[in-house]
């Protein structure tokens, strides 16, 4: 095997490689730790007074979190507010959000599909948007009851009063966010002095399978937590691999839990500078949580917090409606820059079909139309590097035990007859980054969530029950194999070529059918460039 035939060998081999190792990427890519060194934020020097030593991450400084501690109270009341897209539920136990179930969403499809419930309801200590408190002697006000002073079709607000304290929890339920809602606390510490922090976060209640496919943003089937810092990215951290509690010590702008396709957040909307806390006492039941430092400011005798919530799926124009900043959690990887057009051409074409299956089809003709000249021009180069294939084989044979001259003589060769050797791989490198954004865009976007194509295939977001796109993408790829130029006539190279459909048809199995029919149906359309193309290279002599 001369130097050439290594070259292409070792193509061959970095390009299943590179495949390989793209899956590897993708699913850990959102695994970054939170405790990555980040540069420190400015905290105003009253926060920094009252926030004391920073926290560590054993947790040691972290408010006290109840495990969980049975039933609620008897005399616990909830109090449901409901639109056309949510179903809130708050408790006067701590004046909390106990659950929030979305209505345009279901967990699977058909009749047995449940509404999917954003947050846990199964431990009392854990509500959503509970407060707690570091010091020991504000612990006592963590599971109090709330009076409802007053309440309306679209807001309620608690308060509480006793032991030299008062709170007041007020929500708001907005009707222009169809998942968002305002969240205002006030704290007047009377007689008790206000200090260490206080804790208001969101609940791990996210689901983490539909139907068996994970719905997290890569294949491991496990729940993020996810929290934006200041002057920084996003950053995420699997909660089953959290062993212990502790606080990142930068400022946040936004927390929350995620899977693949939904997101509960609280945005920051105080003034102040709160850290990031991360909690699991045990499995399924963990917090994510903004830490406040608690005091009062000399022009005021109370304390406030103000946030919005959102629970609802990753859309980006809603995300974006809410805080800028949350369509961060759409976990797009490094080609986000190019998914967002194409997730906007992909919508623009649904508009007018009201067919997902489609617009994806509609959205691969338009980018095999785009890089059509690209694909004619590496077909050429191939086709070129194939007709002299037999001079080639002579050239090996006559200079075998020389490989210097035999790799000379391949060179005038080449340019005698001007053939590029990158000429078949360079045009496809240069489509890799738009090929490597649409697997992104179709294995996140929440627009494919149960979005039915045609016959058997009722959910792009899910694998295809029967296997059938797979294996017609496998044939595609088979036929696409066939019409190649072969550039080389070594074969140990073309049985691994051949083998290629094979492997791919087992890489599609799992992933979503929406992805799927992108690749099928991208085959395809190159298949028929081919042919297009050798047809052309006949009437050249080609």
């Amino acid at each position: 095997m001369d130097n050439l035939e290594k070259r292409s060998f070792i193509a061959i081999g970095l390009s299943v490689l590179i495949l390989v190792g793209w899956f590897y990427f993708v699913s850990k890519r959102s695994q970054n730790s939170p405790t990555s060194p980040l540069p420190e934020q400015e905290s105003t020097p009253q926060e920094e007074a009252h926030r004391g030593k920073a926290p560590v991450s054993d947790g040691s400084t972290q408010p006290n979190i109840p495990a969980a501690t049975g039933k609620a109270r008897a005399t616990s009341q909830e109090i449901s507010f409901q639109t056309e897209t949510y179903e809130a539920l708050l408790s006067t136990r701590g004046g909390a959000l106990k659950g929030w179930k979305l209505k345009t969403y279901k967990d699977q499809i058909g009749p047995a599909g449940k509404e999917i419930q954003m947050l846990s309801e199964e431990d009392p200590g854990r509500y959503s948007l509970a407060l707690f408190f570091s010091d020991d002697e504000l612990q006592k006000f963590q599971d109090v009851e709330y009076e409802i002073e007053k309440q309306t079709a679209d807001e309620i607000l608690f308060s509480y009063r006793g032991y030299g304290l008062r709170i007041e929890r007020h929500y708001r339920f907005q009707k222009e966010n169809p998942f968002a809602f305002y969240h205002h606390t006030k704290i007047w510490p009377q007689k008790i002095k206000a200090q260490g922090d206080v804790l208001i976060g969101i609940s791990e209640g996210l689901s983490s399978e539909l139907k068996g496919q994970p719905l997290t943003a890569s294949y491991q089937d496990s729940r993020q937590f996810v929290y934006h810092l200041l002057q920084s990215k996003t950053k995420r951290q699997k909660i089953k691999d959290l062993e212990k509690n502790y606080t990142v010590p930068l400022v946040s702008q936004w927390v929350g839990v995620e899977n693949r396709y939904f997101l509960s957040a609280l945005v920051n909307r105080t003034k102040l500078k709160p850290y990031v806390s991360l909690s699991s006492h045990f499995p399924g039941k963990g917090l994510v949580a903004f830490q406040y430092p608690f005091y009062t400011e000399k022009e005021k005798d109370f304390f406030e917090i103000e946030l919005t919530g959102y629970l609802g799926p990753k859309k980006i124009n809603i995300l974006k409606q809410t805080e800028p900043s949350l369509t961060e959690a759409i976990d797009f990887g490094i080609f986000s820059f190019l998914c967002i057009p194409l997730l906007k051409a992909m919508n623009f074409f649904y508009r007018y079909t009201y067919n997902y299956g489609i617009a994806i089809i509609l959205l691969t003709l338009l980018i095999r139309v785009l890089f059509h000249p690209l694909t004619k021009k590496s077909l050429v180069s191939m086709k070129q590097m194939q007709k002299i294939q037999p001079q080639m084989a002579q050239l090996r044979e006559k200079y075998k035990s020389d490989k210097y001259k035999l790799n000379q003589e391949i060179m005038d060769l080449m340019r005698k007859n001007k053939v590029n050797p990158l000429g078949g791989c360079l045009p496809l490198l240069f489509q890799m980054p738009i090929f490597f954004a649409l697997y992104r865009l179709l294995y996140n976007a929440i627009e494919l969530y149960q979005a039915p194509f045609f016959g058997w295939i009722q959910d792009l977001s899910a694998k295809d029950p029967y296997y059938i796109m797979p294996l017609f993408m496998g044939v595609a790829m088979f036929a696409q194999q066939k019409l190649t130029p072969m550039t080389t006539m070594d074969p140990m190279q073309q049985k691994m070529m051949l083998l290629m459909p094979i492997v791919f048809t087992f890489f599609m199995i799992p992933l979503p059918s929406g992805l799927v029919v992108y690749i099928f149906f991208s085959t395809v359309l190159q298949v028929l460039s081919q042919l297009w193309v050798n047809r052309d290279l006949v009437k050249q002599g080609l």
